[in-house]
């Protein structure tokens, strides 16, 4: 923490660390899960920290930090103690830890850190306190301080806040979803993008799982007919043959570093009987994958516009097992939208929309709205 005091006159505003950190809970998560596991945890030197203990310790700022904000609005002239980060860090063992997992972290520790900033009476954040032998300092300094020192940690993590603050007033590349009730965070940003970084590759750990999470879908009687075609360039030849079974509107899936195929099997494996809910148990498999891509930071953007007779042939697809939907995965773009057509433009910030609820849940009898 600064040693330094703000006596600027604007208790009436709202800090800009409250607006700031606003716009980090937006558009941080996406752009941390889009780095990598294998690429956080690896450190740079011996008395570097690896990413995974960068964002650890600022998931311990934003601890410390919302006892600062929380105590300091109900009492003037308050003293705290400071905290040694290098031994927080090593105590938490971050190094150690699934970097999803971090995140997770760092979003909710944030999300109740902003709770209790939007909580403070304008008057308190002229409030002063003391921490550790430093001078007094406003609470508003203190805020706006917390986003200085994380934004400087976060550019050895190689993201630059400006960037991050320009996509979330773009609205690019988050959208999520403006629900009518609340819902799981990870559902909410879900969505199909057209759009990938053409020069980034997805390793194998990380295909591996997107498909272990769509392994763990239920089915009925536990069938599991569900299977997946994967493509990921490294057969160059089925890699060129998987893109041309794509129909010509969807070309734009061609710069997407992997494509997949779900496959569902008609008849159960157990009596070889018709299974009618085969389909349907893919389908849950795939949207487990969509959300493991979307918790990872990468888009997935399932398609129905595929020849499916082509798979079949090309790939060996015996018979009793039905193509169901190409799967084009990658990075999400991260380039300026004005180099973009308008077509493609248009289609990435276009809103996202539904039906209401009263057009697909009925109460008790069809046609019935429930609420």
């Amino acid at each position: 923490m600064t040693n330094q005091s703000d006596q600027s006159p604007e208790a009436e505003a709202t800090p800009r660390g409250v607006i700031q950190l606003r716009r980090l809970l937006a558009a941080l998560p996406s752009r941390l899960a889009s780095i990598g596991a294998d690429i956080a945890g690896h450190n740079p030197s011996t008395t570097a920290w690896s990413a995974k203990q960068e964002l650890g310790h600022l998931i311990d700022s934003a601890a410390n930090n919302h006892q600062r904000v929380v105590r300091a609005q109900f009492e003037d002239g308050l003293h705290l103690p400071e905290y040694d980060g290098d031994r927080w860090v090593e105590l938490h063992g971050y190094q150690n830890r699934e970097w999803s997992e971090l995140i997770e972290f760092w979003r909710f520790g944030n999300t109740q850190l902003l709770a209790a900033a939007e909580s403070v009476p304008h008057q308190a954040w002229a409030h002063t306190l003391t921490i550790g032998d430093s001078k007094p300092m406003t609470l508003r300094f203190v805020i706006d301080d917390y986003i200085d020192h994380m934004s400087s940690h976060l550019k050895h993590i190689g993201v630059e806040i400006s960037d991050l603050s320009e996509s979330a007033e773009a609205g690019y590349p988050e959208k999520s979803a403006e629900t009518e009730y609340p819902v799981n965070e990870l559902l909410r940003r879900r969505w199909s993008s057209r759009l990938f970084q053409t020069d980034r590759s997805v390793s194998r750990e990380t295909i591996m799982s997107l498909l272990e999470a769509a392994r763990w879908a239920p089915s009925c009687f536990n069938d599991q007919p569900r299977f997946f075609l994967v493509f990921d360039g490294s057969d160059t030849e089925a890699f060129k043959e998987a893109q041309a079974c794509l129909v010509p509107g969807n070309a734009w899936a061609l710069n997407a570093p992997i494509l997949m195929f779900s496959v569902a099997r008609e008849t159960f494996e157990h009596n070889g009987k018709p299974n009618r809910w085969g389909q349907h148990d893919t389908g849950a498999a795939l949207e487990n994958l969509l959300l493991q891509a979307t918790d990872l930071g990468l888009r997935a953007h399932a398609m129905g516009g595929f020849d499916a007779v082509r798979v079949r042939a090309s790939f060996a697809v015996p018979e009793g097992y039905t193509p169901m939907a190409a799967i084009a995965v990658g990075y999400p773009y991260r380039g300026s939208l004005e180099d973009l057509d308008e077509k493609q433009r248009g289609k990435e910030l276009a809103p996202r929309e539904r039906k209401p609820l009263s057009q697909m849940a009925f109460n008790g009898m069809w046609g019935r709205e429930f609420q």
